[in-house]
This record gives structure tokens, C-alpha cells and sequence, in this order.
């Protein structure tokens, strides 16, 4: 399940798509957006570590596959999972296993977030980050979300510091303090 510019995002840059979808942290809390509403005509399956609506199987990528064929996906997307995983390189290698050679990744995770735990939160990732747990892809469309609908910053190598941009100064008790917005990093790639 996806926030709003998530989907957004989706629609956006992979408007169709041929071939079997998996979405890694499926489960509906009753406050999300479904990618599965987008994905109709495809074969459709959604992981997550607990039942629940929009669940089929499941299963911790951290501990294994299961029984989710291997190159078998033409589309995975993990978002707003990865920081709450205590090996995400771990979980990468093994979401980068499921998806076939041309298939597709859409991994959303917080650089810019306030801490949030499920079951506990561990990291906040930068797109260089994302390029090196999924070394076998080739990334684009890679673009800052706010938390505003439909707020995108493209992040290319003359912008990579639009975050420090986006800040705001404020007087406080203690002089002047920068403050960021909620960005979330959102890459398009390419299984090499």
C-alpha cells in the first residue's frame, strides 16, 4: 500500500505494464492507496510480514523468498518498507532475485522522515543509497515527494542538493534552526 504521491509517482512513470506485479508491504491499514487498483488486468501478489486485506503470502524477504518464483516479476514495488527492515541489503538481493531481466523496481523510502516504527524503524536512505542496495539496476525518474500532493523534486546530478533548498529557517529560543520538509526518495529501475 502506497501514500498519494506514491501512486502519483506510479501512474506517472509506469502508467501500464505487461507482466506479473509484487508488492512487498501489501497490507491495507485503512489509510492508504491501493497499486493493486492500478495493476487490474496483471497477476497481482502482495506480501507482507502480517495477514491482513490485501496480503496473499505471508513472508519476511529478510528470511527468504518462500515459494515466490525466482526472474519471475516484471514489477516489484517496496515502498515505505525498507527502513523498517533490520537487513535491508539483505531484503534487496532478495526482491532483486524476484524480478526478471528487463523487470522493474519502484522503491519509495524516507530521507526526511520523523521516526515511525513497524515493527521498528531502522534507517532513512539517500538515492545513492538505493543505487547501492540494488546494484544490478539501472535507476531513473529518481525524484524527492513531500508530503503536499503531487509535490515532486527531480534529483539529477546539478539538483542533488534541492534538499538543502527546500529547507526553512526559523527563529527559535536558541537563534536560527534549519528545518527540512518530509522527503521520501522515489526511483524507477531497470533490472540489468
Amino acid at each position: 500500500m502506497g501514500d498519494k504521491n506514491q501512486i502519483s509517482y506510479l501512474k506517472r512513470f509506469m502508467p501500464t505494464l505487461d507482466g506479473p506485479v509484487l508488492e512487498i508491504g501489501s497490507k491495507d491499514y485503512g489509510n492508504t492507496a491501493s497499486f493493486r487498483d492500478h495493476f487490474v488486468g496483471n497477476e497481482y501478489v502482495g506480501i507482507d510480514m502480517a495477514e491482513g486485506k490485501g496480503v496473499d503470502h505471508v513472508l519476511d524477504l529478510v528470511e527468504g523468498t518462500g515459494d515466490l518464483p525466482k526472474s519471475h516479476f516484471a514489477l516489484a514495488i517496496c515502498c515505505s518498507v525498507l527502513e523498517h527492515v533490520r537487513k535491508p541489503w539483505v531484503m534487496a538481493d532478495n526482491i532483486a532475485s524476484l524480478v526478471r531481466e528487463g523487470g522493474m523496481a519502484y522503491i519509495s523510502v524516507p530521507w526526511v522522515w520523523r521516526y515511525h516504527a513497524y515493527p521498528d524503524d531502522y534507517f532513512r536512505f539517500s538515492w545513492r543509497g538505493v543505487e547501492e542496495l540494488f546494484p544490478g539496476f539501472d535507476w531513473q525518474h529518481i525524484y524527492y515527494s513531500t508530503n503536499i500532493p503531487d509535490e515532486f523534486y527531480e534529483i539529477t546530478p546539478e539538483t542533488t542538493r534541492i534538499d538543502k533548498e527546500l529547507g526553512v529557517k526559523k527563529w527559535t529560543l536558541h537563534g536560527k534552526r534549519k528545518y527540512l520538509p518530509s522527503l521520501m526518495v522515489n526511483m524507477l529501475g531497470t533490472k540489468r
